[in-house]
């Protein structure tokens, strides 16, 4: 269902008991960019460091689409009934104050990319549904609040511009064209000229003076008119309403503030950006601090599952043949998944979807006696990947279908075993019936013969096992059918192995691939065989550096910069020359650390030796003994304690900021215009990113706790750097030009 500007607020209570009554929640995002050259992750970032190069893309870019999707499980059903929403949002700035105005940066290949993928961007402008955060709203209110007060004082006789020659003849005329409508005339309305304010406020000073209050008027600054009006009662109810200053009821944010009232599990697939931009955009201002953020977002929701981290379970990872939204979404709605359950369909009145949801099952299969076709696409609809209420369904679906093939093969495992177990007791009931049939028969008859049983005709499928009766198969089947049918909530819920991937988020290209929203991040895992190589002379290429370090059986060279470096050594067996690896185990020789000097260099390109011949070919020049080769360890440690003493300075400045805010008199929670958080683009130690800090203070803008008490976040303000943006962007063109880059990822599905 998608829902537009002018009909949001008659289908908000559709949504809301949707998300009240549901068990889960799953959404999504589209937007105008992903990251700046400047900003592009890279793998050595820190997660502080990480954070803080999204923080600047949720400033600089903006969401344009929402999707949420509720799955509630039915009874009748069988299974998860569906309710997928689609937002398209615009920052609308109707209101005289241009509250909700934004301003954002677009990235090229983004909006072709949405274009290809058929978003209508004029849709988006003239529908999208606008929104404010919880402290632009608060800003909204006591602006109002001061207009209305203003408003107020303008409007009393106190307060009459005197009459004189520059307004005489305009009071004069007005007041004989409102008495002659007033007096004779049927019309509902009147419209006169007012060219400007001060013309405005005479024509309320003649109503208020000569009419006695008893007609209104409503301006049109556009049209430079005002209308009058007879004051009815339901007039004068309304004028009485809006003395009382309210929040817009046209904003998306209480969506986001329904999701999180109701505390529902949320869903999202590789969705740190989407949390980022969510929280940005639509609820309060980034934190300094990454730990900041991941508290503040713990109150917001306080159980998310990322389905891209779960799709790395051991029991998923080998049937998916990549993580992307697409790949998983096809894999989902065939076996084994969508053989096992849960059911999953489309709720009535939401068919935007129906087409693509309402065959889930894989061709030729059979679910609950009914059956199943295959996944196909409808041509007058088509499958809406990368509209957001569709990417929401589909990540809902994956979740559903990936805890439910997990907790079915963990039973059928345990079952296996408990009928391993049973076949076993029943081989010896069969044992002693032959041994009873090889002894003699009693005098008293009571002891008779048995037929013998050979042990081998009893079972083909394993040796020392029968096959089970059919009572037992019939039995086993009921069991399994009714685990499918019964709601699998609480077990999805509850499960310990299912519990180990919530509040975890996947972070693509990174040595620490796992964010823990709800406890401390691990560390990165020990690289003795990675080194960082410093100033590389500029007319290296990739080549050049496997020719000068092929003595230490070189793996992979990622380039950082045009004279930096990482170097990972093999360890795998060096292959002849000539000839492929073996692919043994091997352990590198380690590098030498420090400056790699003349004694290594000069032989491989001074001289007229064989060796020096073919280095100066693959571009060894004298210069290449100034590379300096540092161990990951202190090439990690170098940048915590860079990065800890920033955050200490950022801090300090944060401190001074707030107090010389405060003995200005302005309030150091009001929200200002976007105000990136500039990092730098490399992640080496002389290059790493600034990681920020901040403390939380109290204000209903912010993150709300359990007992509704609140915690504000205090972004950070800093300036661009344009020759660091010119240094990186000549790193991302030394990148090209190598084009030794790793396929970091295979799917990017954002």
């Amino acid at each position: 269902m998608e829902i537009l500007k002018d009909d949001f607020e008659t289908k908000l209570p559709l949504l809301q008991k949707a998300i009240a009554e549901c068990d889960f929640v799953a959404v999504d995002t589209e937007m105008t960019g992903l990251a700046s050259p400047a900003n592009v992750p890279k793998y050595q970032d820190s997660l502080a460091s990480r954070y803080s190069k999204i923080s600047i893309s949720a400033s600089n870019f903006l969401v344009i689409q929402l999707g949420v999707c509720t799955f509630t499980w039915s009874e009748e059903a069988g299974g998860y009934e569906a309710r997928p929403f689609n937002f398209p949002c615009f920052p609308a700035s109707s209101d005289v104050n241009r509250s909700g105005e934004r301003f954002f940066k677009c990235q090229s290949s983004s909006l072709e990319f949405l274009l290809s993928n058929g978003f209508d961007f004029n849709k988006w402008i003239r529908h999208g549904i606008p929104y404010l955060t919880r402290q632009e709203e608060e800003t909204y209110i006591v602006r109002k609040k001061e207009k209305t007060a203003v408003l107020a004082t303008t409007t009393s006789t106190a307060n009459n511009i005197p009459i004189d020659d520059r307004n005489r003849e305009f009071i004069t005329s007005t007041v004989v064209k409102i008495r002659g409508w007033f007096e004779n005339s049927t019309e509902t309305t009147l419209t006169i000229s007012a060219p400007n304010s001060f013309f405005r406020r005479l024509v309320y000073q003649i109503l208020r003076s000569d009419f006695n209050d008893e007609l209104h008027a409503t301006p049109n600054s556009q049209a430079r008119t005002m209308t009058i009006q007879r004051l009815t009662d339901e007039i004068r109810q309304q004028q009485e309403e809006a003395k009382v200053v309210k929040a817009p009821m046209l904003n998306l944010r209480r969506v986001l503030d329904t999701i999180s009232d109701a505390r529902k599990p949320l869903i999202g697939h590789n969705c740190f950006l989407d949390l980022m931009q969510i929280t940005q955009q639509f609820l309060w201002d980034l934190p300094l601090d990454l730990d900041d953020w991941k508290r503040a977002v713990m109150l917001e929701w306080n159980l998310i599952i990322d389905t891209k981290h779960l799709a790395g379970h051991s029991l998923l990872s080998p049937l998916l043949s990549n993580t992307g939204l697409e790949t998983v979404s096809e894999c989902v709605q065939k076996a084994p998944f969508a053989t096992v359950g849960p059911k999953i369909v489309i709720a009535k009145d939401f068919s935007r979807y129906q087409a693509d949801a309402s065959v889930s099952d894989a061709e030729n299969d059979s679910v609950d006696g009914v059956a199943a076709k295959s996944a196909t696409k409808d041509t007058n609809n088509e499958i809406k990947y990368h509209e957001a209420g569709y990417d929401a369904y589909i990540t809902g679906q994956a979740f559903l279908r990936f805890a439910g093939y997990i907790l079915k093969e963990r039973e059928r495992l345990s079952s296996g075993d408990d009928e391993h177990t049973r076949k076993k007791r029943r081989l010896e009931d069969v044992d002693l019936d032959n041994a009873q049939g090889d002894a003699p028969e009693s005098t008293s008859g009571a002891l008779k013969s048995k037929p013998l049983v050979a042990a081998d005709d009893v079972d083909e499928e394993e040796e020392g096992e029968v096959s089970e009766t059919e009572m037992e198969k019939d039995a086993l089947l009921e069991k399994r059918k009714r685990v499918i049918m019964d709601n699998p909530t609480k077990d999805i819920l509850e499960t310990e192995e299912l519990k180990n991937y919530y509040n975890l988020l996947h972070i693509m290209r990174s040595d620490i691939p796992v964010m823990n929203l709800a406890g401390p991040d691990q560390e990165p895992e020990e690289r003795p065989w990675s080194y960082l190589l410093k100033n590389i002379p500029s007319n290296f290429e990739t080549s050049t550096l496997f020719h000068l370090f092929a003595s230490y059986n070189p793996f992979r060279f990622n380039w950082m910069d045009t004279t930096s470096a990482w170097i990972q050594l093999s360890q795998r067996a060096p292959a002849s020359e000539g000839e492929e690896s073996s692919g043994e185990p091997y352990e590198p020789t380690p590098l030498p650390l420090g400056r790699l000097g003349e004694a290594y260099v000069n032989p491989l390109c001074v001289g007229g030796g064989g060796a020096a011949v073919k280095g100066r070919d693959a571009g060894i020049v004298p210069e290449a003994a100034d590379i300096e080769v540092v161990s990951w360890r202190a090439w990690y440690d170098e940048r915590e304690e860079l990065e800890r003493q920033q955050r200490h300075l950022l801090y300090s400045q944060q401190q001074q900021q707030q107090q010389q805010q405060a003995q200005s008199g302005r309030d150091p929670n009001v929200r200002f215009p976007k105000r990136p958080i500039r990092v730098n683009g490399a992640s080496t130690p002389q290059d790493s990113p600034q990681v920020l800090s901040s403390s939380l203070t109290t204000s209903a803008s912010s993150p709300r706790t359990s007992d509704g008490s609140s915690i504000n976040v205090i972004a950070a303000s800093t300036t661009d750097n344009s020759s660091k943006a010119s240094d990186d962007a000549s790193v991302a063109t030394a990148g090209t030009k190598r084009k030794q880059r790793e396929d970091e990822d295979a799917v990017d599905e954002k």
